[in-house]
């Protein structure tokens, strides 16, 4: 069966994914960084925000209550701006540039909140894409079986006649199990081509 969809992941795939990183320009200094990346990013309340369980607001509250009080500034500060804060990863622009031209179409399935994916309309990639799907929304988050599969619902797509794009493992497999085709970006985009020559898709 023809590939016709190249289904992406966001964080390390399209833009980076380095909450320490973000942590650290909001703190300006390493040691404040680390109380600011445990109160909000390394916390179960980060995972389940992602899969829906709780609201924007509620995360920011309790990892306020985490934070001493003269950094909850810069917590707010960090919670409010790390989303701007992900730079593009190298080559991924052409890269889509390319799957569109040579005939794919372009979907996104990310394990992030429910700002996504308003807030990457600020992004030049964001119209190539035509079809996004976020986790907090759906109420399930990647590797479940589900969203794979709701995804494929909502925008009548083929497993058979996708490629999915992840830089970890556990959400790999998952699509397989989905029945899609799936390669683990590790940052080289050179290997992806390579893995569309494959199914039959030179990108020029």
């Amino acid at each position: 069966m023809a590939l016709k969809n190249l289904i992406l992941d966001m964080g390390n795939v399209l833009l980076t994914w380095e909450p320490l990183v973000f942590a650290l320009r909001a703190a300006g200094n390493e040691q404040d960084a680390r109380i600011l990346h445990h109160a909000l990013f390394n916390t179960a309340e980060w995972h389940l925000h992602d899969a829906g369980q709780l609201t924007e607001e509620e995360l920011l509250q309790i990892s306020l209550l985490r934070t001493p009080l003269h950094l909850q500034g810069r917590l707010t500060t960090l919670f409010e701006q790390w989303p701007r804060w992900m730079a593009p990863i190298p080559g991924s622009d052409p890269l889509m540039i390319k799957a569109r031209e040579a005939g794919l179409r372009l979907y996104l399935l990310s394990n992030a909140g429910t700002r996504f994916p308003k807030v990457l309309e600020e992004r030049d990639f964001y119209p190539w894409f035509d079809g996004m799907m976020v986790s907090a929304h759906e109420k399930v988050s990647k590797p479940d079986l589900r969203i794979y599969r709701r995804l494929c619902e909502r925008f009548d797509l083929n497993p058979g006649e996708c490629l999915f794009v992840d830089d970890l493992a556990e959400n790999v497999e998952g699509a397989v199990k989905a029945g899609m085709a799936a390669h683990r970006f590790d940052g080289d985009f050179q290997k992806l081509e390579d893995k569309l020559r494959v199914f039959g898709v030179a990108l020029s």
